[in-house]
């Protein structure tokens, strides 16, 4: 006997042979209990792809799941049935009607049972078959009388043997022991979502569902499947049936049409009966429409023009087609004229018979003109189509009034398609799960090349295309097209100091405008997620590439194509699938803010690694040390709100303490010399002044914001050497004492105040050093700065927050926040054990509402160590004793801009991705 702990049908008990989970097997076993062949059983391939969901028409009357029974399962099972009590319901008014699982073996045929017999499907039950006996005895009965009618049943289990001796696997014998198990969720007389199982206590009511709500809607499978397979962890190891009303031979037809022909409108009059408000189609809208002779399924495909160059994909022999044009929209006649041509040459590359060209919208015609504006379209159509004729067969489809929004003469036109393809003989065709685990799959690699030569050979050159696009004047703008358009992009900003993420709000802003300036051709709605994605795997590519060629610079604009055959993954549209799922990449927030991949990480960029804590480099004895500082200098003159006298003060003093500290343990590092110091400062100044001229005076001048200019870039626009000293100082006064102590004037010749433009060729190299730079230093970061800048910055954050009168925090002032955080972790310090722990987390909750999670928990616990390192310290003490505080990029020797700036990172505190967090965070600056 079955107890709570073990619902199992104890051995002993009549058994049945297990019944595969074969569609078409159960499909045959209901029938021989006398379900109209109406009903009948399909495969579903996903429960969130809303593409894989609309091979089948609806409404779905039950769900069947399919699982091995788990430990998670079984938990769960008990702990809800210890609450429950047996069901004893029985008569006409049950909402359902339940049987116990008393037959071993037999939980395939209960689930089928309990699917049939319930809801809309009861209905289909022939009069005086072995099941309407059945249920007419069960009704009445509860309990073990009610399964005892299963048990007693000869024609049941007759037609159970013979569904379960064959299939595609063995039968296993009746007394064997299986761990699979069935479930089945079906919609009740009372509109409930009920889950039926007979191992349980009784049925399960789940939650209420529209008159309108199947069991596959959005609301049935959030209270039924879904919330099963999240409590399973996931676990997606389900065989999926599902019971579906019709019957029939199927024929699938693509929908094509320049956008607003009225595709997808067409596509829900057809199955909904009525006119739906639409938006452009992103991705794929597939609906199948039964009809008595049979059933239609129509594929509808939007999207950019990236998308369109794909619908041959979709345009297989077996399919006809339906061409939507837009007879109200005069001015696109002959666009829609060339979409007609490129769908015919598709049907001649696939072989396709069949194409309906409908002349629609004519509801939109002035009535006293319509009939000659149609005569004319269909003369011009007939016109380009006589080239085709005797390929394949061409209707025109102009009845009066045609229109997909009000529905007129669409009857027509349906059963004019459905009984010329009845009449045409069918080749054989792959199953549904075929077509679409061929579409999933994708291109081969080789594929991919082919695809890549054949469009380099058809692209303009870099600069005519930079020059198209940017006037929004490109021939194509297909998936190629978008991807040398990602790069040049990328370069641009890479050229100019921005990080990858700020190259995708620049792309963004360049399509937009396009989309203004041309939208019929720039169709793509803004999706911030898919755009960083692409630039992502991009700088990727570009990479492996300058590692492949061992190249020093960044790749140029010329080498696009060749890192497209390095990496041609890149040219698969659907590379994204492998990161994201679509329910994520489909959802308004990645389409407005930068999320995470789902289903697996992001590849990090070659060579880099979570790795150990970041230190200052080596003290170097080079010819571009001072430079270096120098020119640091100078750019935070320029970013900084402090006076310039001030800030070259506290750089000159930051460097002649970190030079004695030095030279105490390294007497071979040159002498602090203030003459040598404040002159690269003077001559770095005015290089950068010069960059500042505009183009009348000095073309062509280096366009970028000199702020975020690198030092390597700069040293190539004005070819810096280290000795440029040399020019106008003697060595003897250069190295003399007098020098040191304080600035002496050049004895050979006077500083200009300004230096000459460079040239466009130091120009364009300058461009790929800062790429090559900007991309090492968000991709590949190891170092923090040397000690002496360190020091610099530490002194100019204590100048910025002496400013600050208010004490209120501005998250775009680095010296503000970190005097939030000492002001509101230090009323807590003690010399011991350094801030409360409720200040650091109260603090962090504060800043999160600004920072979001990861940022602030990041900043308070850099903070929170550096106090408890040092003890209780003015705010001067806390960052001059702690410089690496003071630099901005802190956090990026921890995170990739990528995690750092992601919605989930926002969201919850995310570990870094590059090193771990040191527990003694002081060390770092030694």
């Amino acid at each position: 006997m079955s107890t709570l702990t073990n619902p199992n049908v104890p051995k002993g008990r009549p058994a049945f042979i297990p019944l595969e989970a074969n569609p078409e097997l159960m499909t045959t076993l209901i029938h021989k209990l006398g379900v109209s062949e109406a009903l009948q059983i399909h495969d579903v391939y996903s429960l969130t792809e809303p593409e894989l969901l609309a091979f089948i028409p609806r409404p779905a009357l039950a769900l069947l799941l399919v699982f091995p029974v788990s430990a998670t399962y079984e938990s769960h099972r008990m702990a809800e049935d210890s609450q429950t009590e047996p069901y004893t319901g029985k008569g006409d008014g049950e909402p359902v009607i339940w049987w116990r699982q008393t037959i071993r073996n037999a939980c395939g045929l209960m689930g089928i049972l309990h699917a049939v017999s319930n809801g809309p499907a009861r209905s289909f039950i022939q009069e005086g078959s072995t099941l309407d006996e059945i249920i007419k005895k069960s009704i009445p009965l509860a309990g073990a009388e009610r399964s005892q009618v299963l048990e007693d049943s000869h024609g049941l289990a007759t037609a159970h043997k013979e569904a379960a001796s064959v299939g595609d696997t063995p039968a296993p014998d009746a007394e064997d022991d299986i761990d699979l198990h069935y479930v089945c969720f079906a919609k009740g007389n009372d509109g409930g979502l009920w889950e039926l199982d007979g191992r349980r206590q009784g049925p399960l009511r789940r939650g209420d569902l529209n008159k309108d709500e199947d069991v596959l809607s959005e609301k049935g499978l959030t209270l039924g499947a879904l919330k099963f397979l999240e409590r399973e962890g996931g676990d997606l190891r389900f065989s999926i049936a599902r019971w579906l009303l019709g019957k029939g031979p199927e024929h699938t037809g693509v929908l094509l049409g320049s956008d607003a022909a009225g595709k997808t409108t067409l596509l829900y009059r057809l199955k909904l009966g009525e006119t739906v408000q639409t938006i452009p189609t992103i991705g794929i809208n597939v609906e199948t429409i039964e009809y008595s002779d049979g059933s239609i399924t129509l594929w509808d495909i939007g999207g950019c023009d990236q998308m369109r160059s794909h619908i041959r994909f979709y345009i297989v022999r077996e399919r006809f087609l339906m061409f939507l044009h837009d007879c109200a929209d005069s001015e696109r006649l002959d666009y829609s004229i060339e979409q007609l041509h490129t769908a015919m040459r598709w049907m001649s590359e696939m072989g396709c018979r069949h194409i309906w060209i409908l002349l629609s919208k004519q509801d939109l015609l002035p009535p006293s003109e319509r009939e000659t504006i149609v005569q004319g379209v269909r003369n011009r159509f007939e016109s380009e189509l006589a080239q085709y004729q005797d390929k394949h067969y061409i209707r025109i489809m102009d009845q009066p009034g045609l229109s997909a929004a009000s529905g007129s003469q669409l009857d027509l036109v349906m059963k004019e398609i459905r009984e010329t393809l009845q009449q045409t003989p069918q080749p054989s065709q792959k199953s549904t799960k075929a077509q679409v685990d061929e579409l999933e799959k994708g291109p081969s690699e080789q594929e991919l090349v082919d695809r890549i030569k054949k469009a380099s050979m058809e692209s303009v050159d870099p600069d005519r295309f930079w020059t198209d696009f940017v006037k929004g004047n490109l021939d194509s703008w297909d998936h190629y097209a978008h991807l040398r358009a990602g790069y040049f992009v990328l370069f641009e900003g890479l050229s100019r100091g921005s990080s990858l993420l700020d190259c995708a709000s620049k792309f963004l802003g360049r399509l937009k405008e396009l989309r203004r300036q041309n939208p019929e051709k720039f169709r793509n709605t803004a999706h911030r997620t898919m755009t960083i994605f692409w630039l992502y795997q991009i700088q990727m590519a570009a990479i492996a590439y300058k590692v492949e060629k061992k190249l020093e610079e960044f790749p140029s604009r010329a080498d696009f194509w060749e890192i497209l055959l390095l990496t041609p993954s890149l040219m698969n549209a659907s590379l994204w699938k492998t990161y994201y799922s679509k329910d994520l990449m489909f959802s308004p927030g990645a389409r407005e803010n930068w999320h995470l991949p789902d289903l697996q990480p992001l590849p990090p960029f070659k060579g880099t690694k979570l790795g150990a804590q970041p230190s200052t480099p080596s003290p170097e004895v080079d010819h571009y040390k001072l430079p270096r500082f120098a020119f640091s200098v100078v750019q935070k003159t320029l970013s900084s709100k402090l006076r310039r006298g001030g800030v070259v003060k506290q750089a000159l003093a930051a460097l002649q303490s970190s030079t004695i500290r030095l030279r105490a343990s390294d007497p071979s590092i040159p002498p602090y010399s203030e003459t040598q110091a404040y002159f690269w400062i003077q001559l770095i100044h005015a290089s950068l002044r010069s960059l500042d001229m505009t183009p009348a005076q000095s073309p062509p001048a280096f366009d970028g914001p000199v702020t975020a200019l690198t030092f390597d870039a700069f040293k190539t626009l004005f070819d810096l050497t280290g000795a440029e000293w040399r020019r106008y100082y003697t060595q003897k006064l250069w190295e003399d004492i007098s020098a040191r102590m304080s600035f002496v004037n050049p004895d050979l010749k006077a500083l200009p105040n300004v230096f000459s433009s460079p040239s466009q060729a130091k120009v364009d190299l300058a461009r790929l050093r800062m790429a090559n730079a900007v991309t090492h230093r968000f991709a590949t970061p190891s170092e923090l700065p040397p000690r002496e800048e360190l020091d610099f910055n530490a002194a100019i954050v204590v100048d910025e927050a002496n400013l600050m009168r208010d004490g209120g925090l501005n998250i775009g002032i680095h010296a503000s926040l970190l005097e939030y955080l000492h002001r509101h972790l230090s009323a807590t310090q003690t010399d011991k054990s350094g801030p409360s722990g409720a200040a650091a987390a109260k603090t962090a909750l504060d800043l999160s509402e600004t920072l979001g999670s990861t940022q602030s928990m990041f900043w308070v616990q850099q903070a929170q160590i550096s106090m408890a390192t040092n003890g209780s310290v003015t705010f001067e003490e806390f960052v001059t004793r702690n410089p690496q505080l003071a630099y901005e990029d802190l956090p990026f020797l921890y995170y990739s801009p990528e995690l750092w700036w992601s919605s989930e990172a926002k969201q919850v505190f995310m570990p870094p991705d590059r090193r771990h967090l040191s527990s003694v965070v002081s060390q770092m600056a030694k």
